[in-house]
């Protein structure tokens, strides 16, 4: 879970010049498209890095042994110090075998059978019958935590704050200016005091939750200490939720979008799959990633050693050799899943089948029990951002079926 470099000065205009900026975060694709004509991997001397512009150059470094994530200046890094998303080799093996199996549905009693439709069922329950309200912290945000405090193992009574701060991380992920820093910072406390507590409280018994598996791990003698838990359950709460939440607004303001692909939509629920697959691609919540080159020749390109490349996975994804007439939104598109949304290689989300089935789930049920979704009068706030993007706000009206 790595952000883009900070936007930077652009020198001579070049494929480059608009990365980052005002216009960017609003429609970074036309970037994108001029990035990819440059070449599959573009040197920035303004923004210190190379980028990977193509499916096949960012599928290359993602799968690529020598594109590591090592390195002290990872905004995860410097928060929560060493994580599964933040260390290569056998300490990488070690950490992701420790949560890797409870990020399986079938790791989780009932996940689509109870828990994720009765989140999904209170969230809605708590919009009312019909009327307006902003559909991202209502519904977008509220489903994933919900599901994901249950299979963490959060206190109930904790939710709230946790959310708070991990609000208060992406936004230093995704920008490490200092005010956001310090509020990360300080989030990251208030959160290191709660996990603390909760693993005192499961560490006499401990359940299948995430905080229980590795509490039993450290009991029959992994290696892993409350602070190593701490940790991990620190990044596995913003990076678990981050994504889900804004994949469900971006798949929302995608459809109001459209209002006669959502009356299709609602006529033919079954293209709920295909809707939530094509908006990973068109639309993806996460639009880049960092790795650090262990030097050698790329795809015909020399690079030095110790560079930086920014991964971008929008760019990929509307990639015109992969996905024909890429910037049209096709849910019945057949080669959708090729989408590199969730990452390649080793450090590919662990919970991405999951978190599909929590998003298809919520959106299924949302559209069956709430009737009649557009956006509410005047215009709707974008979708936006530099490498997290979604709305900051979904205003949308609503009925109700029951």
């Amino acid at each position: 879970m790595s952000a883009a470099p900070a936007p930077a000065p652009a020198g001579p205009a070049g494929p480059d010049a608009g990365f980052g900026g005002p216009a960017f975060r609003l429609d970074p694709y036309p970037v994108y498209a001029a990035l990819r004509a440059a070449g599959p991997l573009v040197r920035s001397d303004a923004h210190r890095t190379w980028f990977a512009t193509t499916h096949e150059a960012v599928g290359a470094v993602l799968r690529d042994r020598r594109a590591g994530v090592e390195s002290p200046f990872r905004a995860t890094r410097v928060l929560f110090g060493r994580t599964v998303t933040d260390v290569d080799g056998a300490e990488h093996v070690k950490l992701r075998s420790l949560t890797n199996h409870s990020f399986s549905a079938s790791a989780v009693p009932g996940y689509l059978e109870d828990l994720v439709p009765s989140a999904v069922h209170a969230v809605v329950d708590a919009l009312g019958e019909a009327g307006t309200a902003d559909f991202v912290p209502a519904f977008a945000n509220a489903v994933p935590i919900r599901v994901m405090s249950r299979i963490i193992g959060l206190r109930p009574a904790d939710v709230p704050e946790f959310q708070r701060c991990s609000d208060a991380v992406i936004a230093f992920i995704d920008s490490a200016e200092p005010p956001a820093r310090r509020a990360a910072v300080a989030a990251w406390q208030r959160m290191q005091v709660l996990l603390h507590a909760r693993i005192a409280e499961l560490r006499p018994a401990p359940d299948a939750s995430v905080i229980g598996r590795l509490l039993a791990a450290a009991a029959d003698g992994a290696d892993v200490d409350d602070a190593e838990i701490v940790r991990q359950v620190g990044l596995l709460i913003p990076a678990a939720i981050d994504t889900s939440n804004r994949l469900i607004a971006n798949a929302l303001h995608v459809l109001c979008s459209r209002p006669e692909l959502l009356r299709e939509v609602y006529a033919r629920p079954e293209l709920v799959d295909g809707v939530v697959e094509e908006t990973l691609r068109f639309e993806p919540p996460i639009h880049s990633t960092v790795r650090i080159w262990g030097g050698g020749e790329l795809l015909g390109t020399d690079i030095p050693r110790g560079s930086l490349i920014t991964v971008l996975l929008g760019s990929a994804n509307r990639d015109p050799a992969v996905f024909p007439d890429p910037d049209a939104f096709d849910p019945n598109r057949p080669a959708a899943a090729r989408q590199l949304s969730f990452g390649a290689g080793r450090h590919q989300c662990m919970g991405r089948r999951m978190a599909l089935a929590e998003v298809r789930t919520a959106l299924r049920i949302l559209l069956e029990r709430r009737p009649g979704l557009r956006f509410a009068d005047g215009p709707p706030q974008p979708v936006e951002g530099l490498s997290f993007r979604s709305p900051a706000g979904l205003l949308l009206s609503y009925g109700s079926t029951r």
